[in-house]
């Protein structure tokens, strides 16, 4: 309805700005950071999609914000941290394939790094700031596309091996999910850190759970490699849109949310060789065909993990 005079056409202007409905993502939104003063656009702070950030300035919470006294959203954080974090989300929103890639936020202070870390996981921020990605370690570069943060994914037209990798910290990934597209051929597992990593080798190659420091389950054979060494296992499908699941470093391994091989099974325990429990594990990938990683978990602390793995009776 048309307003009836000037002021209730100001309160609904008013109302308008407040409601979540009408807030834009070319905002300007002024910030009062730990005291300093500062602008950024609404689009820059919500670029990472389910981080709490993205959340608390969507524009839905705007009117129950924290504000100083002049109505400045009020961040309580040092700007000396938080600054950086958002330059970093500038430079990504303005990044190309002919300059050089955004790098994550580098501190030369060891107790600032942890604690802009700590920041950057409190708003839920980890995996934009410090992205995980997909690196191809065996095979022929030009027969692969690898796609980066926030969507994972490999399209191989030749059989090659690929590692996820975290960049800027050392927590090491503990859970990940894989989603499988048209596929050949597909070998999901771990391997120990470093040893396929800055290793590119073109041509013929042994994949993950055939090479030393290495397990996975064998999609296409049904079965667990460990280091060449197969157990058959039931329930693997190489089937288009089947999710497999690894947790807590290969404890526990679940295809269509049903579990297929744990170490929390009763009989048939299979111990990963002494060599291998020693060292970090990362994930990796052989394969031909194209899959999507997602659901990656880090864990709490960059700690060693000792695990088992034994097949499952369901």
């Amino acid at each position: 309805s048309v307003p009836d005079n000037e002021e209730e056409a100001g309160s609904t202007a008013e109302k308008r700005q407040r409601s979540p409905s009408f807030q834009q993502p070319n905002d300007v939104l002024h910030l009062n950071v730990g005291g300093t003063l500062t602008a950024v656009l609404r689009r820059t702070l919500t670029s990472i999609e389910g981080s709490m950030l993205a959340s608390r300035f969507s524009g839905r919470w705007d009117d129950s914000l924290e504000k100083d006294r002049d109505g400045n959203f009020f961040i309580d954080q040092p700007i000396e941290l938080f600054q950086p974090m958002i330059d970093y989300l500038r430079a990504k929103a303005c990044e190309t394939m002919l300059a050089p890639p955004v790098t994550s936020p580098e501190f030369d202070d060891v107790r600032k790094l942890k604690d802009f870390m700590r920041m950057v996981e409190y708003f839920g921020m980890t995996a934009g700031i410090y992205p995980t990605e997909l690196e191809m370690c065996r095979g022929e570069i030009s027969a692969a596309k690898i796609s980066g943060h926030p969507h994972l994914g490999v399209i191989s037209s030749e059989y090659a091996t690929f590692t996820l990798v975290t960049r800027g910290h050392k927590r090491p990934i503990r859970s990940f999910s894989v989603i499988l597209g048209d596929v050949e051929k597909i070998e999901i597992g771990l391997v120990r850190t470093n040893h396929f990593v800055k290793r590119l080798r073109k041509g013929d190659h042994k994949g993950v759970g055939m090479e030393r420091y290495s397990f996975c389950l064998d999609c296409s054979q049904g079965g667990l490699l460990y280091e060449g060494s197969f157990t058959k296992l039931e329930g693997l499908t190489t089937a288009k849109g089947t999710l497999i699941r690894c947790e807590n470093k290969g404890e526990r391994w679940l295809v269509n949310g049903q579990v297929v091989a744990s170490s929390i099974a009763l009989e048939d325990s299979f111990h990963l060789p002494p060599d291998l429990q020693q060292y970090s594990l990362v994930p990796a990938f052989s394969g031909k065909g194209s899959w999507q990683v997602c659901e990656v978990e880090l864990d709490p602390m960059a700690s060693y993990h000792k695990s088992t793995i034994s097949q499952a009776h369901l």
